[in-house]
């Protein structure tokens, strides 16, 4: 059985599921961890163009699920990470106005899912020391959910395009990823540090951008990863290698990543997209120096 054959194999046995369980308060012990599985082989996929065409399905399955089971962590936390996946997806592939849609929904989720602890919908219209405050209530338990509602945050306000409006919900981010470090700084192999790192990097000094805390960042989530998660060799060389005008660096972390192989686990979506914008940048370097 190829691949696209397996994948609406799998989506037609949920859909089966859903029809049978959807009524009964007993669905989310099954679909839970169902979904879940599904949503984590999918991070496993390195074929693009399936993900593109086949990821709606899930999606929507997702959609109606939480709808059936709006306070469910389990599935807030699918949706917000398979969402924001698929915002990046779609944001590699040239694809902006799905994204931005994308992003928008792993939004709402991961603002959902936080809100389960303390209001957090409530404190984030709070001032910055407020809401930096409120996070203190957030454990070791909750650094997974904390970096994921984040991470969407994060993702929509890339994708926003430099809005001020979402420019301005930055610092609120920042806080969420310092106090992810804090409790465990290995979620999601380090990624923490790749969005406090890319945060730092996306402004000029003489603009208020902190390009060499960046690279400490950048540098601590190499080390998390042992440098085999490519988005932070990627992010290192778009971020602070680019925007310190360090060429050398820049097209060391990029090849770095192309001499390596793909390996089948769970970065290996990830790291597909990462060799991808590795190539095009490199393809780019005498433009971009």
């Amino acid at each position: 059985m190829n691949k696209r054959r397996f994948v609406k194999a799998i989506l037609c046995r949920l859909v089966l599921l859903f029809l049978l369980l959807g009524l009964n308060g007993c669905a989310s012990l099954v679909v839970d961890p169902l979904l879940e599985s599904l949503s984590r082989s999918l991070e496993q996929e390195t074929d693009i163009d399936l993900l593109v065409d086949g990821s709606p399905t899930l999606l929507l399955m997702i959609n109606g699920f939480i709808k059936s089971d709006p306070g469910n962590p389990a599935l807030l936390r699918t949706g917000t990470r398979a969402f924001s996946a698929y915002a990046i997806l779609l944001d590699e592939t040239s694809k902006p106005e799905r994204a931005r849609l994308a992003s928008e929904k792993a939004k709402f989720y991961g603002f959902e899912l936080l809100d389960q602890k303390l209001k957090f919908k409530e404190n984030i219209k709070q001032p910055l020391t407020a809401f930096k405050q409120s996070l203190s209530s957030f454990t070791k338990a909750d650094a997974v959910d904390l970096f994921w509602g984040g991470q969407a945050w994060a993702l929509w306000i890339k994708l926003q395009g430099g809005t001020p409006a979402a420019m301005a919900d930055l610092p609120k981010v920042e806080e969420m990823m310092l106090r992810v470090i804090e409790l465990d700084e290995s979620t999601y192999f380090g990624s923490a540090h790749l969005v406090l790192g890319s945060i730092y990097c996306s402004l000029s000094p003489m603009l208020g951008g902190k390009p060499e805390v960046g690279r400490r960042h950048f540098e601590r989530a190499l080390t998390l990863s042992q440098r085999q998660f490519w988005p932070a060799q990627v992010a290192y060389a778009d971020g602070y290698a680019r925007q310190t005008f360090n060429r050398e660096l820049f097209e060391t972390l990029l090849k770095e990543v192309l001499s390596q192989p793909l390996v089948d686990n769970e970065m290996a979506t990830a790291n597909r997209l990462a060799w991808k914008k590795a190539a095009e940048l490199l393809e780019r370097i005498d433009d971009i120096f």
